[in-house]
């Protein structure tokens, strides 16, 4: 039987099924139920059962509100378990995705979200690589930590690999890196 001569899963998919849903119910391999989806002509659906024509749309759809503005993630997670958004045949982080709907420019470097509610996705909770910069600026300024040096010793910029204490001390990243490796060779 051809993936195409399948009116049971046809059915299920005209009803606005996912995927992934059809290929449960019925016992297919999903690549079968992607199969009968394209000869019948019929827009890639969400877990959620909405039709999604965007990246930001996709993202939407996976949002769950938790009140005060703070959004919760009701979509795939990875190894890690940071949020993602499949879209278009790509995986996009939904911190990336949250940071750019909001405020409208391509992110910098890692968005996290700097909220204290676990789990949160909205885009006014996140900041990038230049907003984090800026807070340290401004928290080094408060705690009267004054003009610091852009570079450790070996020459790394603080900029792109420090790591702060709790203390608010920072060190530099690449170093401790360098310097566990020394370690580990040691021991070796």
């Amino acid at each position: 039987m051809r993936a195409v001569d399948r009116p049971d899963a046809a059915e299920l998919l005209r009803q606005g099924l996912p995927n992934a849903e059809v290929a449960r119910r019925l016992g297919m391999s999903p690549r079968t139920v992607r199969a009968v989806r394209t000869h019948l002509g019929l827009d890639r659906v969400t877990g959620r059962g909405a039709v999604t024509r965007t990246l930001e749309e996709a993202y939407r759809v996976r949002t769950v509100p938790l009140g005060d503005g703070h959004l919760g993630w009701a979509g795939a997670r990875g190894g890690n378990g940071a949020p993602f958004v499949r879209f278009g045949g790509r995986r996009t982080s939904a911190y990336r995705v949250a940071f750019r709907a909001h405020f409208g420019r391509e992110p910098e470097g890692v968005v996290m979200p700097v909220c204290d509610v676990k789990g949160c996705v909205a885009g006014p909770c996140m900041d990038d690589e230049s907003a984090r910069r800026r807070t340290r600026a401004q928290l080094a300024a408060l705690m009267g930590l004054g003009h610091r040096q852009p570079t450790c010793s070996q020459g790394h910029l603080y900029a792109e690999t420090a790591e702060y204490r709790a203390n608010g001390k920072r060190e530099c990243g690449a170093c401790r890196v360098q310097h566990r490796q020394e370690l580990k060779a040691v021991a070796a």
